[in-house]
C-alpha cells in the first residue's frame, strides 16, 4: 500500500472518529438550554372568584394578548399570544372554513377567539366571566364548553362554563353560561366527544370515580378504588384509565375501566408509570423506570396481545396528544439532550425545565421524525413545553410555554 493511501485512510479514518466524538458530546453532554424567564405567573384568588354572568363584549383585555404575528410569514412555529395563557383548543368552522383557536387566560378565566387562516385577526372575546388564578382548563363539547379548575381559600373548585359556537365572522356576543361541579375534584377528564366528564373524589377508603354530562349535571358513581393519588384520562369512548402519579423508582398501577359496566382491569405495574392510550384503546405508549431507578424507557403495549415494543425515542407519555386524522400517529414533546432520571418528577416541582422537540412516532411502523423544534430556523423559543393541543385533520398543533405560559401555534402541515 504507497503512502499516499495510507494517509487518505488515515484522514477518513480520523474523521469518522471526530464526527463521533462529537454527536456523543452533542446527544449527551452539552448544557442544559436555560430556562424562560417567568413574567407573568397564575395569581391564586380568594373568597367568590367567579363574577356574574357575562356576555362575552370584554374589549378591557384585547391590549393583554399579542395578535399572532405568524400569519404572513413561512415560520413552523408561530406566537398565538402572550398570555398567561391557563389552555387553549382548535376549532374548525365550515362557513368559511377555518381554524380558530379558543383559549383561556391563566389570571382572569377571559377566553378568545383567533382564526388562523385569516391574515391580520386579532383575538375576539368570547367570555368575561372571571375567575382569578386558574390552575387547569378542561375544554369539552367541541369548544363550546370548558371546566376552569380554581383555588378558592382552601378548596379547589371546578366550574364549567357554557360557551358560544366558535365562528371566523361573528363578534355578536352570546349570553355564557355557569355550572359548579363538585369540589376538591382529584383528577377530570372529558369524553372523547366532549359530552361528558369522569371525574375523580377522595373518600376516607380510597377515590371514587363519577361520570356526568359535560356541565356536571346527571352524575353517577361508577367505580371505587383503594387508592388515592391517582390520575384520570379518558382515551376512547368505552374506556377510562386510571394510573397512580408517576414518581422515579416508585411502583405505580395503570388501570383500565369500563365506562358502561365500571369494571375494573388491571394493566400495567411497573417503577414510576406513566401512561397514555389511543382512542381506539388498542395501544398503550407508557414509561417505567429501572429497578435501580437510575433510567427511563418507553414502550408501546399492543393492548390485544399484550406485546411491547420500546420506542425509538423516550417521551415522556403525559406530554403526548393522540391524532385524530391518524389513528396510528402520536405528537410528543421531548428533551433534546440528556435529562436526569428523575427528570419528571423535577419537572412536576417546576424544577425541570430543558428545550423540548416536538416529535411525531407511528405506532404501525415504528418511524419517529421531528416535527417541529422550538427556539430553531422553525420560529418559537427553546423550553419546556405543556398542554397540547391538536386540529382534527392534524393541520395545527398548540402548546404552552412552561414558565411564562404563552401560547404557540405550530403548523405541521405546510
Amino acid at each position: 500500500m504507497n503512502t499516499q493511501r495510507i494517509t487518505f485512510l488515515v484522514v477518513v479514518v480520523g474523521g469518522i472518529l471526530l464526527f463521533a466524538i462529537f454527536s456523543m458530546w452533542f446527544i449527551f453532554l452539552r448544557a442544559p438550554a436555560p430556562a424562560p424567564t417567568s413574567t407573568n405567573g397564575p395569581v391564586f384568588g380568594t373568597g367568590s372568584n367567579v363574577s356574574t354572568v357575562g356576555t362575552g363584549a370584554d374589549t378591557d383585555n384585547i391590549n393583554n394578548v399579542q395578535p399572532i404575528t405568524g400569519q404572513v410569514s413561512t415560520q413552523r412555529i408561530f406566537l398565538v399570544a402572550t398570555g398567561p395563557v391557563a389552555g387553549a383548543t382548535l376549532v374548525q368552522t365550515l362557513h368559511p372554513t377555518t381554524t380558530i383557536v379558543r383559549y383561556a387566560l391563566a389570571n382572569n378565566g377571559h377566553i378568545f377567539d383567533l382564526p388562523l387562516d385569516s391574515p391580520g385577526s386579532v383575538p375576539r372575546a368570547v367570555s368575561n366571566t372571571t375567575i382569578p388564578g386558574v390552575v387547569h382548563t378542561l375544554w369539552t363539547e367541541a369548544g363550546r364548553g370548558v371546566v376552569f379548575q380554581y383555588l378558592d381559600g382552601d378548596v379547589f373548585k371546578s366550574v364549567h362554563v357554557a360557551l358560544p359556537a366558535a365562528s371566523a365572522t361573528s363578534s355578536t356576543p352570546a349570553p355564557i353560561r355557569i355550572q359548579f361541579l363538585p369540589d376538591n375534584i382529584a383528577s377530570i377528564a372529558a369524553s372523547p366527544d366532549g359530552t361528558q366528564v369522569a371525574y375523580l373524589l377522595v373518600t376516607a377508603a380510597g377515590a371514587d370515580g363519577y361520570t356526568a354530562k359535560a356541565d356536571g349535571t346527571g352524575s353517577k358513581k361508577l367505580f371505587s378504588l383503594p387508592l388515592i393519588e391517582l390520575v384520570l384520562s379518558w382515551p376512547s369512548p368505552n374506556t377510562l384509565l386510571v394510573q397512580t402519579k408517576s414518581a422515579a423508582g416508585v411502583p405505580g398501577m395503570l388501570f383500565s375501566i369500563g365506562v358502561k359496566s365500571g369494571a375494573v382491569v388491571p394493566l400495567l405495574y411497573a417503577a414510576g408509570l406513566t401512561a397514555v392510550a389511543d382512542t381506539a384503546f388498542s395501544n398503550v405508549v407508557y414509561q417505567k423506570t429501572s429497578e435501580s431507578g437510575d433510567a427511563h424507557t418507553t414502550y408501546v403495549r399492543n393492548v390485544g396481545s399484550g406485546t411491547d415494543i420500546a420506542l425509538s425515542f423516550d417521551p415522556f407519555p403525559e406530554k403526548c396528544i393522540w391524532s385524530v386524522a391518524n389513528a396510528n400517529m402520536l405528537y410528543c414533546a421531548a428533551p433534546l439532550q440528556f435529562t436526569a432520571w428523575n427528570y419528571l418528577d423535577l419537572w412536576h416541582q417546576g424544577l425541570g425545565n430543558v428545550a423540548e422537540s416536538i416529535l411525531s412516532f407511528n405506532v404501525s411502523t415504528g418511524a419517529s421524525n421531528i416535527a417541529a423544534l422550538p427556539g430553531s430556523k422553525d420560529g418559537g423559543v427553546g423550553g419546556a413545553i405543556e398542554n397540547f393541543a391538536l386540529s382534527i385533520d392534524d393541520r395545527y398543533l398548540l402548546f404552552v410555554a412552561q414558565g411564562n405560559q404563552t401560547l404557540w401555534g405550530v403548523r405541521l402541515m405546510q
